[in-house]
Protein backbone atom coordinates (compact mmCIF):
# COMPACT_ATOMS: atom_id res chain seq x y z
CA UNK A 1 0.00 0.00 0.00
CA UNK A 2 1.30 3.50 -1.10
CA UNK A 3 1.87 5.94 1.78
CA UNK A 4 -0.71 8.60 1.70
CA UNK A 5 -0.09 12.57 2.85
CA UNK A 6 -1.27 13.20 5.79
CA UNK A 7 -4.80 15.15 4.59
CA UNK A 8 -5.16 18.96 5.86
CA UNK A 9 -7.22 19.45 8.67
CA UNK A 10 -10.99 20.19 7.35
CA UNK A 11 -12.17 20.80 11.26
CA UNK A 12 -11.64 24.90 9.54
CA UNK A 13 -14.94 24.58 7.78
CA UNK A 14 -18.16 25.21 10.03
CA UNK A 15 -22.11 24.35 8.88
CA UNK A 16 -23.24 27.19 9.99
CA UNK A 17 -22.60 31.46 10.48
CA UNK A 18 -22.40 30.85 14.40
CA UNK A 19 -20.12 27.53 14.33
CA UNK A 20 -17.75 29.38 12.08
CA UNK A 21 -17.33 32.89 14.03
CA UNK A 22 -17.01 30.28 17.30
CA UNK A 23 -14.10 28.83 15.62
CA UNK A 24 -12.70 32.23 14.36
CA UNK A 25 -12.87 33.47 17.66
CA UNK A 26 -10.79 30.01 19.06
CA UNK A 27 -8.09 29.84 16.92
CA UNK A 28 -7.76 33.83 17.12
CA UNK A 29 -7.61 33.52 20.58
CA UNK A 30 -4.71 31.48 20.79
CA UNK A 31 -2.64 34.19 18.86
CA UNK A 32 -3.15 37.13 21.61
CA UNK A 33 0.42 36.34 23.49
CA UNK A 34 2.17 35.84 19.78
CA UNK A 35 1.57 39.25 18.80
CA UNK A 36 0.00 42.47 18.84
CA UNK A 37 -3.71 41.45 18.79
CA UNK A 38 -6.13 44.56 17.96
CA UNK A 39 -9.83 42.75 17.96
CA UNK A 40 -12.82 44.80 16.93
CA UNK A 41 -16.44 43.36 16.81
CA UNK A 42 -18.75 45.72 15.26
CA UNK A 43 -22.19 44.58 15.99
CA UNK A 44 -24.93 44.31 13.29
CA UNK A 45 -28.47 46.01 14.12
CA UNK A 46 -30.54 42.71 13.25
CA UNK A 47 -30.37 39.15 14.93
CA UNK A 48 -29.58 36.19 13.69
CA UNK A 49 -31.72 32.99 12.89
CA UNK A 50 -31.44 31.64 16.54
CA UNK A 51 -31.55 35.35 18.22
CA UNK A 52 -28.27 35.73 18.84
CA UNK A 53 -26.40 38.71 17.61
CA UNK A 54 -24.66 39.07 15.27
CA UNK A 55 -21.13 40.56 14.27
CA UNK A 56 -18.14 41.78 10.95
CA UNK A 57 -15.54 40.87 13.24
CA UNK A 58 -11.67 42.73 12.63
CA UNK A 59 -8.65 40.98 13.81
CA UNK A 60 -4.96 42.67 12.97
CA UNK A 61 -2.07 40.54 14.16
CA UNK A 62 1.48 41.65 13.49
CA UNK A 63 5.04 42.27 15.83
CA UNK A 64 4.80 45.64 15.06
CA UNK A 65 2.91 48.39 15.89
CA UNK A 66 2.88 49.63 12.81
CA UNK A 67 3.64 47.12 9.89
CA UNK A 68 5.24 47.59 6.36
CA UNK A 69 3.34 45.45 4.64
CA UNK A 70 -0.24 44.32 5.54
CA UNK A 71 -2.11 41.30 4.06
CA UNK A 72 -5.82 41.65 4.07
CA UNK A 73 -8.08 38.46 3.64
CA UNK A 74 -12.13 39.15 3.78
CA UNK A 75 -15.05 37.03 3.76
CA UNK A 76 -18.58 37.04 3.78
CA UNK A 77 -19.21 40.19 1.49
CA UNK A 78 -21.39 37.77 -0.36
CA UNK A 79 -23.02 36.24 3.08
CA UNK A 80 -23.52 32.36 2.37
CA UNK A 81 -20.34 32.40 0.85
CA UNK A 82 -18.70 33.25 3.98
CA UNK A 83 -18.42 29.24 4.70
CA UNK A 84 -15.33 28.88 2.10
CA UNK A 85 -13.99 32.69 3.61
CA UNK A 86 -14.15 32.11 7.21
CA UNK A 87 -12.59 28.64 6.35
CA UNK A 88 -9.75 30.52 4.81
CA UNK A 89 -8.87 32.38 7.26
CA UNK A 90 -9.11 30.09 10.01
CA UNK A 91 -6.67 27.44 7.84
CA UNK A 92 -4.24 31.14 7.61
CA UNK A 93 -4.87 31.49 11.79
CA UNK A 94 -3.06 28.29 12.36
CA UNK A 95 -0.50 29.06 9.93
CA UNK A 96 0.21 32.73 12.01
CA UNK A 97 3.62 31.79 13.92
CA UNK A 98 5.08 30.94 10.59
CA UNK A 99 3.91 34.17 8.80
CA UNK A 100 4.52 36.50 11.96
CA UNK A 101 8.05 35.89 12.10
CA UNK A 102 8.66 38.09 9.10
CA UNK A 103 7.89 41.13 12.05
CA UNK A 104 7.87 43.96 8.89
CA UNK A 105 4.11 41.95 8.09
CA UNK A 106 0.43 42.57 9.27
CA UNK A 107 -2.21 40.27 8.60
CA UNK A 108 -5.90 41.81 8.61
CA UNK A 109 -8.82 39.46 8.70
CA UNK A 110 -12.32 40.89 8.13
CA UNK A 111 -14.61 38.22 8.92
CA UNK A 112 -17.86 38.27 7.68
CA UNK A 113 -18.47 41.14 5.99
CA UNK A 114 -21.64 40.84 5.84
CA UNK A 115 -22.80 38.81 8.90
CA UNK A 116 -27.04 39.02 8.36
CA UNK A 117 -26.51 36.93 5.39
CA UNK A 118 -24.10 34.48 6.51
CA UNK A 119 -26.29 33.85 9.44
CA UNK A 120 -29.52 34.05 6.96
CA UNK A 121 -27.76 31.71 4.36
CA UNK A 122 -28.64 35.05 1.87
CA UNK A 123 -26.22 36.42 -1.04
CA UNK A 124 -27.74 40.09 -0.03
CA UNK A 125 -27.50 41.69 3.49
CA UNK A 126 -31.06 42.61 5.80
CA UNK A 127 -31.88 45.06 3.47
CA UNK A 128 -31.86 43.03 -0.08
CA UNK A 129 -28.04 44.61 -0.85
CA UNK A 130 -25.64 43.19 -2.58
CA UNK A 131 -22.22 44.53 -1.22
CA UNK A 132 -20.59 43.74 -4.38
CA UNK A 133 -22.67 46.48 -6.10
CA UNK A 134 -23.40 48.66 -3.30
CA UNK A 135 -20.10 50.43 -3.69
CA UNK A 136 -20.95 53.57 -6.44
CA UNK A 137 -21.10 57.35 -6.02
CA UNK A 138 -24.79 57.52 -4.95
CA UNK A 139 -24.61 61.68 -5.24
CA UNK A 140 -24.07 61.06 -8.87
CA UNK A 141 -27.19 59.46 -9.70
CA UNK A 142 -28.11 55.31 -9.92
CA UNK A 143 -27.14 53.42 -12.74
CA UNK A 144 -29.78 51.99 -14.83
CA UNK A 145 -29.45 48.18 -16.18
CA UNK A 146 -31.97 47.34 -18.89
CA UNK A 147 -30.60 43.97 -19.26
CA UNK A 148 -31.88 43.18 -15.86
CA UNK A 149 -35.40 44.08 -16.25
CA UNK A 150 -36.53 41.70 -18.58
CA UNK A 151 -35.69 38.85 -16.20
CA UNK A 152 -37.14 40.27 -13.43
CA UNK A 153 -40.09 39.01 -13.83
CA UNK A 154 -39.33 35.57 -13.11
CA UNK A 155 -38.60 36.32 -9.87
CA UNK A 156 -42.37 36.92 -8.55
CA UNK A 157 -43.43 34.49 -6.07
CA UNK A 158 -46.10 33.12 -8.36
CA UNK A 159 -43.54 32.33 -10.80
CA UNK A 160 -42.55 28.30 -11.45
CA UNK A 161 -40.76 28.71 -14.96
CA UNK A 162 -37.00 28.35 -15.00
CA UNK A 163 -35.75 30.02 -18.12
CA UNK A 164 -31.85 28.84 -19.06
CA UNK A 165 -29.86 32.19 -19.88
CA UNK A 166 -27.02 32.47 -22.34
CA UNK A 167 -23.78 33.74 -21.74
CA UNK A 168 -24.38 37.19 -23.25
CA UNK A 169 -27.77 37.80 -20.77
CA UNK A 170 -25.99 36.23 -17.44
CA UNK A 171 -23.29 39.41 -17.84
CA UNK A 172 -25.93 41.55 -17.97
CA UNK A 173 -28.55 40.55 -15.42
CA UNK A 174 -25.69 40.05 -13.13
CA UNK A 175 -23.73 43.47 -13.54
CA UNK A 176 -25.88 45.52 -10.93
CA UNK A 177 -29.21 46.64 -10.40
CA UNK A 178 -30.77 49.63 -8.48
CA UNK A 179 -34.17 49.89 -9.44
CA UNK A 180 -35.60 46.60 -7.81
CA UNK A 181 -34.89 46.51 -3.95
CA UNK A 182 -36.76 43.06 -3.90
CA UNK A 183 -34.92 42.02 -6.74
CA UNK A 184 -31.39 40.47 -7.71
CA UNK A 185 -28.12 42.00 -7.57
CA UNK A 186 -29.56 44.93 -6.10
CA UNK A 187 -26.76 47.40 -5.05
CA UNK A 188 -28.82 49.89 -2.56
CA UNK A 189 -30.22 53.17 -2.79
CA UNK A 190 -27.67 53.96 -0.39
CA UNK A 191 -24.38 52.94 1.41
CA UNK A 192 -24.85 49.68 2.83
CA UNK A 193 -24.44 48.52 6.72
CA UNK A 194 -21.35 46.66 5.48
CA UNK A 195 -19.82 49.75 3.83
CA UNK A 196 -20.44 52.08 6.18
CA UNK A 197 -18.65 50.05 8.93
CA UNK A 198 -15.69 49.86 6.21
CA UNK A 199 -14.99 53.29 5.29
CA UNK A 200 -15.38 54.21 9.10
CA UNK A 201 -11.92 52.40 9.12
CA UNK A 202 -10.22 53.38 6.40
CA UNK A 203 -8.44 56.56 7.73
CA UNK A 204 -6.76 54.36 10.67
CA UNK A 205 -3.13 54.59 10.85
CA UNK A 206 -2.48 51.19 10.02
CA UNK A 207 -4.02 51.16 6.43
CA UNK A 208 -2.53 54.97 5.61
CA UNK A 209 0.82 54.41 6.53
CA UNK A 210 1.26 51.11 5.30
CA UNK A 211 4.21 50.57 2.32
CA UNK A 212 2.25 47.87 0.48
CA UNK A 213 -1.16 46.13 0.49
CA UNK A 214 -2.00 42.88 -0.39
CA UNK A 215 -6.15 42.70 -0.03
CA UNK A 216 -7.88 39.03 -1.23
CA UNK A 217 -11.30 39.19 -0.60
CA UNK A 218 -13.20 35.34 -0.81
CA UNK A 219 -15.65 34.00 -2.60
CA UNK A 220 -17.45 31.14 -4.27
CA UNK A 221 -19.35 30.10 -6.68
CA UNK A 222 -18.02 31.06 -10.14
CA UNK A 223 -15.37 28.50 -12.50
CA UNK A 224 -14.20 25.20 -12.79
CA UNK A 225 -15.16 23.24 -8.93
CA UNK A 226 -12.76 23.44 -6.56
CA UNK A 227 -10.60 26.00 -9.00
CA UNK A 228 -9.67 29.51 -7.16
CA UNK A 229 -9.28 32.08 -10.04
CA UNK A 230 -7.71 35.46 -8.70
CA UNK A 231 -9.55 38.41 -10.49
CA UNK A 232 -8.69 41.43 -11.03
CA UNK A 233 -10.87 44.02 -11.71
CA UNK A 234 -7.70 47.02 -11.41
CA UNK A 235 -8.36 49.43 -14.37
CA UNK A 236 -5.81 48.46 -17.76
CA UNK A 237 -4.22 51.70 -17.32
CA UNK A 238 -3.36 51.54 -13.42
CA UNK A 239 -0.34 50.65 -11.21
CA UNK A 240 -2.80 48.19 -9.25
CA UNK A 241 -3.29 46.70 -12.68
CA UNK A 242 0.21 46.35 -13.50
CA UNK A 243 0.93 44.91 -9.66
CA UNK A 244 -1.37 42.00 -10.03
CA UNK A 245 -0.02 41.26 -13.45
CA UNK A 246 3.84 41.37 -11.06
CA UNK A 247 2.69 39.50 -7.98
CA UNK A 248 0.14 36.95 -9.09
CA UNK A 249 1.77 36.44 -12.91
CA UNK A 250 -0.93 33.91 -15.43
CA UNK A 251 -3.00 33.86 -12.27
CA UNK A 252 -4.45 36.84 -12.63
CA UNK A 253 -7.46 37.33 -14.90
CA UNK A 254 -8.47 40.58 -15.43
CA UNK A 255 -12.14 41.02 -16.16
CA UNK A 256 -11.47 44.27 -18.10
CA UNK A 257 -9.74 41.84 -20.96
CA UNK A 258 -12.10 39.37 -21.01
CA UNK A 259 -10.01 36.91 -19.46
CA UNK A 260 -11.98 36.08 -16.05
CA UNK A 261 -15.17 34.22 -15.63
CA UNK A 262 -16.60 37.04 -14.14
CA UNK A 263 -17.26 39.95 -16.26
CA UNK A 264 -16.89 44.19 -15.39
CA UNK A 265 -19.47 44.53 -12.95
CA UNK A 266 -20.77 47.86 -11.32
CA UNK A 267 -20.35 48.97 -7.94
CA UNK A 268 -17.52 46.76 -6.83
CA UNK A 269 -16.11 46.60 -3.25
CA UNK A 270 -12.63 46.21 -5.14
CA UNK A 271 -13.46 50.02 -5.95
CA UNK A 272 -13.07 51.32 -2.54
CA UNK A 273 -9.89 49.13 -1.82
CA UNK A 274 -8.49 50.68 -5.05
CA UNK A 275 -8.87 53.79 -4.04
CA UNK A 276 -7.13 53.09 -0.66
CA UNK A 277 -4.21 51.49 -1.75
CA UNK A 278 -3.66 53.26 -4.69
CA UNK A 279 -0.43 52.63 -6.15
CA UNK A 280 0.79 50.36 -3.09
CA UNK A 281 -0.41 47.22 -4.03
CA UNK A 282 -3.76 45.31 -5.33
CA UNK A 283 -7.25 44.00 -4.31
CA UNK A 284 -8.20 40.91 -6.03
CA UNK A 285 -10.74 38.28 -5.65
CA UNK A 286 -10.17 34.68 -4.81
CA UNK A 287 -13.51 32.41 -6.31
CA UNK A 288 -13.79 29.10 -5.72
CA UNK A 289 -15.64 28.38 -8.43
CA UNK A 290 -18.58 25.03 -7.99
CA UNK A 291 -21.46 24.29 -10.64
CA UNK A 292 -22.43 25.68 -14.17
CA UNK A 293 -23.00 29.69 -13.55
CA UNK A 294 -26.55 28.92 -15.20
CA UNK A 295 -27.09 26.81 -11.97
CA UNK A 296 -26.74 29.57 -10.02
CA UNK A 297 -28.56 31.83 -11.72
CA UNK A 298 -31.59 29.43 -11.35
CA UNK A 299 -30.66 28.71 -7.34
CA UNK A 300 -30.84 32.40 -6.92
CA UNK A 301 -34.06 33.03 -8.62
CA UNK A 302 -35.85 30.09 -6.46
CA UNK A 303 -34.54 31.37 -3.03
CA UNK A 304 -35.42 35.04 -4.01
CA UNK A 305 -38.93 33.95 -4.71
CA UNK A 306 -39.13 31.81 -1.58
CA UNK A 307 -38.08 34.48 0.11
CA UNK A 308 -40.95 37.08 -1.08
CA UNK A 309 -43.34 34.78 -0.73
CA UNK A 310 -42.76 34.14 2.86
CA UNK A 311 -42.67 38.01 3.32
CA UNK A 312 -46.17 38.06 1.21
CA UNK A 313 -47.33 35.67 3.65
CA UNK A 314 -45.86 37.26 6.57
CA UNK A 315 -44.10 34.29 7.87
CA UNK A 316 -40.51 33.45 8.96
CA UNK A 317 -37.79 32.37 6.46
CA UNK A 318 -36.94 28.93 7.23
CA UNK A 319 -33.38 28.25 6.86
CA UNK A 320 -34.44 24.39 5.72
CA UNK A 321 -36.38 25.38 3.45
CA UNK A 322 -35.32 23.30 -0.19
CA UNK A 323 -34.61 26.67 -1.68
CA UNK A 324 -32.66 27.97 1.24
CA UNK A 325 -30.62 24.57 1.04
CA UNK A 326 -29.86 24.75 -2.66
CA UNK A 327 -28.29 28.02 -2.61
CA UNK A 328 -26.28 27.24 0.19
CA UNK A 329 -25.54 23.65 -1.61
CA UNK A 330 -24.02 25.90 -4.66
CA UNK A 331 -21.54 27.98 -2.55
CA UNK A 332 -20.53 25.67 0.20
CA UNK A 333 -20.40 21.88 -1.57
CA UNK A 334 -20.50 19.13 0.76
CA UNK A 335 -17.53 17.48 -0.70
CA UNK A 336 -14.04 17.24 1.06
CA UNK A 337 -11.86 16.93 -2.29
CA UNK A 338 -13.68 20.51 -2.76
CA UNK A 339 -12.88 21.60 0.64
CA UNK A 340 -8.98 20.26 0.72
CA UNK A 341 -8.71 21.86 -2.73
CA UNK A 342 -9.97 25.12 -1.51
CA UNK A 343 -7.39 25.35 0.92
CA UNK A 344 -4.48 24.14 -1.35
CA UNK A 345 -5.07 26.93 -3.68
CA UNK A 346 -5.76 29.74 -1.07
CA UNK A 347 -2.43 28.98 0.28
CA UNK A 348 -0.16 29.01 -2.95
CA UNK A 349 -2.45 32.41 -3.76
CA UNK A 350 -1.35 33.81 -0.05
CA UNK A 351 2.03 33.05 -0.77
CA UNK A 352 2.06 34.37 -4.25
CA UNK A 353 0.68 37.64 -2.14
CA UNK A 354 3.59 37.80 0.30
CA UNK A 355 6.27 37.05 -2.41
CA UNK A 356 5.02 40.05 -4.35
CA UNK A 357 4.80 42.36 -1.23
CA UNK A 358 7.88 41.10 -0.51
CA UNK A 359 9.56 41.29 -4.30
CA UNK A 360 8.38 45.21 -4.67
CA UNK A 361 9.61 45.73 -1.13
CA UNK A 362 12.93 44.65 -2.39
CA UNK A 363 13.07 46.64 -5.51
CA UNK A 364 11.95 49.93 -3.66
CA UNK A 365 14.90 49.17 -1.12
CA UNK A 366 17.31 49.03 -4.07
CA UNK A 367 15.60 52.44 -6.43
CA UNK A 368 16.15 54.20 -2.90
CA UNK A 369 19.74 53.07 -2.72
CA UNK A 370 20.43 53.96 -6.36
CA UNK A 371 19.18 57.24 -5.99
CA UNK A 372 21.11 57.90 -2.78
CA UNK A 373 24.50 56.85 -4.78
CA UNK A 374 23.53 58.87 -7.66
CA UNK A 375 23.02 62.28 -5.37
CA UNK A 376 26.38 61.17 -3.55
CA UNK A 377 28.33 61.13 -7.21
CA UNK A 378 26.97 64.58 -8.00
Amino acid sequence: MHALLPPLDLSVFANDYRAARNNFLARSEKLRSLALFDAVHHRHPEHGPDGSPLHADWLLLSKSPQPEHLLVLISGTHGVEGFVGSAVQCDLLGEMPQLLEDERLGVLLIHALNPWGFAWLRRCDHEGIDLNRNFIDFKAGLPNNGAYATMHRLLSPTEDSDKGFDAHTLEGITRGQYQYPNGLYFGGHGPSWSRQWLESRKQSTLLQKVKSIAAIDLHSGLGPFGYGEVISDHPKVSPGFEIAREWYGANAMSSALGESVSAPKTGLIDYFWHKLIGPRGCFVTLEFGTYPANDMLTALIREQRYTRRCAVADIGRDPDAPEVAALRDFFYPEDDNWRQSVLLRARQVVSLALAGMHAQSQANASHATNIQSGAKRA
